[in-house]
């Protein structure tokens, strides 16, 4: 048995899988950004009482962390959503849990982990999450780029706006998790709705209907799935700034294809016709006939992906 921790900019999965990558037991529950230490606590709680049952079948637990992570310290180096900086994670786990092989990583890097380890990923590829914030992976050879100080793959700080930049959670603006993240196309519909009085219409007509709908990345697609022009201009949009820091990966590296990970992620069929442009318009051409795809992994990929680091080993 494997332990999985999956601390996400929202949310935060605690699970036990086995080691085909089966989810034997699992929690989920809000993220505290606000204070590490007190959301550490609720996780580690969560854990135990997830793992009780199997504890003495644990093999090692692997933890993913919303930002810059070093795997050797076991440290979260810089997570910019929440503020949160040098922060001993495989420390507090192990004297929390009590359990001694405890690894660290990127949650975008462990995905890509996830996607060799379980999704036959592999060998030359991007991942990239596009959820609360934009992370991103980079597989060569078989192997996860880390760099020197452990910020390869970064994908979410690249530059993909110097006209209209709006300010990134990491202070520098024009960032593609500025203009292209679920937060971004959550805030871009809200802005849009102040002066479009049909989009306006249709929103309250389709809340009417649907109980559940949310004014948020996921609502917006059923917008565009019933027609709203606007919606669709959107994702035009956000695939657009996608496209182009793509394209600054595909000229780096030269991968076989691109995954796609993170609630947004499902949108892709609305995203990819604007990626596809962006592409054209600015990869070279020997790197620009890539295949783009959903992650096989589905909504589990980052949990997943934390269970493959025990498996796959520093």
């Amino acid at each position: 048995m494997i332990g999985a921790i999956d601390i996400g900019g929202t949310k935060t999965m605690t699970a036990v899988l086995s080691d085909a990558g089966s989810i034997i037991e699992s929690r989920y529950f809000p993220t505290v950004s606000k204070d590490w230490r007190e959301h550490f606590k609720i996780t580690a709680d969560a854990f135990q009482r997830c793992a009780q049952p199997y504890l003495q079948e644990l093999v090692g637990v692997g933890i993913n962390v919303p930002g810059m992570a070093d795997s050797q310290k076991g440290t979260l180096i810089y997570a910019p959503h929440q503020n949160w900086k040098d922060i001993p994670v495989a420390e507090y786990f192990r004297n929390a849990i009590g359990i001694g092989e405890v690894i660290v990583e990127n949650d975008v890097n462990s995905c890509a982990i996830g996607e060799m380890v379980f999704g036959g990923g592999g060998t030359d590829f991007l991942w990239i999450t596009v959820s609360t914030g934009n992370g991103g992976a980079i597989v060569a050879n078989g192997k996860l780029i880390r760099g020197v100080n452990h910020c390869a793959g970064e994908f979410g700080h690249l530059k993909v706006e110097f006209e209209h930049p709006r300010k990134c959670t990491c202070g520098q603006l024009g960032c593609l998790e500025s203009q292209s993240s679920g937060t971004a196309i959550r805030e871009l519909f809200r802005e849009r709705l102040m002066g479009d009085s049909a989009l306006l219409a249709l929103v309250q007509e389709t809340e009417a209907e649907l109980p559940d709908f949310q004014r948020d990345a996921r609502g917006l697609s059923i917008l565009a799935e019933r027609g709203s022009e606007t919606a669709r201009e959107i994702f035009w949009t956000a695939g657009r700034y996608l496209g182009r820091a793509i394209s600054y990966g595909l000229n780096l590296t030269n991968p076989q294809r691109v995954y796609l990970g993170g609630g947004v992620a499902k949108s892709l069929p609305l995203l990819l016709p604007a990626i596809r442009e962006e592409i054209r318009r600015n990869a070279v051409l020997g790197a620009a006939d890539v295949e783009i795809m959903e992650t096989k992994l589905g909504y589990h990929a980052a949990l997943l992906g934390a269970g493959a680091l025990i498996l796959q080993g520093r």
